[in-house]
């Protein structure tokens, strides 16, 4: 009986063996299933994604973002696409107009997962939030047309449900907010938000006005100053009371990480000392742009512009709005900067305040500057055919503003010769505005 099996088997298999031989050859090929949009990887999900992006450029900061906000049907799609959208959606979040309120109260539900049945810890995913607050509903408390969606509470969820990986945080406060000076009702809990936001990298505020408290009993923005990670960007737009001590310690606790500094519309509690600890602790600057106030005086003097030649040799920006008290010994180290591409001193040793630059700093200046962009200067009398001259070493010139130039000045062909048109604004009697532009 074995030998019946085996010859049987024998037999089967020499069958087997004549069928396998005598098949045709597509037979012997393996079936090539067509790729479906469920086989693709991950990586490639994501690739395809992006191309539902928004690119959204922001011009006050000057840099632009990525919106994802037409992603939200894709989440619905399947769960493996829930899980590539999901953390693209929602780490840019935006919150402004009539509807933010009601959208940030929604948002802040969502992050806190109380319902076992969310799919995401969404707060995880974010990156960057931005509230401003609406200024179309009157609020009756003082007849203004604000409302206040920065509250304590608010930023106390943010801190609590989205500090995982948020990098950048932008509040625009209401004009005209007055914080409580009291220790604890009424004020933005910065403690919380520093101790819990470790990957925070740029803050931007506006309109913030700080409670009136001494710093040694733990002023609650000057405990931020203190616990934050080193901050790579810092934007302060008409913030108020902030205590110069503040000022420093942000100063030294940003240090090398600090790349854009922009103080705008500052108060007289910021002065050249600040301004000092600024170039000394961050020497990495690559933007800086500062003003203050119209009834507050001048704070950029030679010993501020000589402390950030000296150490912040990677200037690219430099936009000074008040800067009447520098003269021609701090203008000479100007050229020191070979990454410097915007100078903007507009009211800089204007023809009131006696200060004028010599003809021998502008040369250096433009034969040392040659990825120079944009100029922005006043200076009376000192701008003669060798400043221009010196302006061919810049071949990346797009606008030159020069104020109060002398008006027996000919140089319609030396700039013809660079593409740049000449546009003459008399401000006064005395003076003249001549602006250039490339040719569009």
């Amino acid at each position: 009986s074995l030998g019946l099996i085996k010859k049987d088997s024998d037999q089967g298999s020499m069958c087997d063996t004549s069928d396998v031989g005598s098949s045709s050859p597509t037979q012997n090929q393996d079936i090539v299933r067509p790729v479906g949009i469920q086989s693709l990887s991950p990586h490639i999900l994501r690739y395809i994604f992006s191309f539902l992006a928004v690119q959204h450029y922001d011009y006050l900061n000057h840099r632009t973002h990525t919106l994802y906000h037409h992603l939200g049907p894709l989440t619905l799609v399947c769960k493996s696409w829930n899980a590539i959208a999901s953390p693209l959606l929602w780490q840019e979040r935006t919150f402004h107009g009539w509807k933010a309120g009601e959208e940030l109260n929604t948002f802040l539900q969502q992050t806190e997962n109380a319902d076992f049945s969310s799919t995401h810890e969404y707060g995880e995913f974010v990156k960057r939030i931005e509230i401003i607050d609406s200024h179309d509903v009157v609020d009756k408390q003082n007849g203004q047309f604000v409302i206040n969606w920065i509250t304590p509470d608010v930023v106390l969820a943010m801190s609590e449900h989205c500090s995982k990986r948020l990098r950048d945080l932008t509040l625009v406060f209401a004009t005209g907010r007055q914080v409580s000076t009291e220790n604890e009702e009424g004020l933005i809990p910065w403690g919380a938000l520093a101790e819990s936001c470790r990957r925070l990298f740029m803050l931007s505020l506006t309109n913030y006005i700080c409670p009136v408290l001494a710093v040694g009993n733990g002023h609650p923005f000057h405990m931020f100053a203190t616990h934050t990670n080193p901050l790579t960007e810092l934007v302060l737009k008409r913030c108020k009371n902030i205590p110069p001590e503040t000022f420093q310690q942000l100063a030294r606790t940003c240090g090398k990480a600090l790349t854009k500094l922009v103080l705008l519309d500052s108060d007289e509690n910021l002065g050249s000392a600040e301004m000092i600890e600024f170039a000394r602790h961050c020497p990495n600057l690559r933007h800086l742009n500062v003003s203050w106030i119209e009834f507050v005086p001048p704070k950029i003097n030679d010993e501020v512009v000589l402390e950030m030649t000296s150490n912040c040799l990677r200037l690219e920006y430099i936009s000074l709005l008040d800067a009447n008290e520098i003269s021609d010994v701090s203008f000479q180290t100007l050229p020191k900067l070979r990454y410097l591409r915007n100078l903007i001193l507009p009211r800089a040793g204007s023809a009131q305040s006696g200060m004028a630059y010599r003809q021998e700093s502008l040369v250096a200046l433009a034969k040392s500057c040659k990825r120079l962009e944009q100029l922005h200067l006043v200076a009376p009398g000192a701008t003669t055919s060798r400043f221009f001259e010196a302006l061919l070493f810049c071949p990346h010139l797009q606008v030159l503003v020069i104020a109060e130039l002398c008006k027996g000045l000919l140089i319609d062909q030396r700039f013809k010769t660079l593409g740049l048109a000449k546009y003459v604004d008399p401000e006064t009697t005395d003076a003249y505005k001549l602006v250039w532009h490339k040719k569009t």
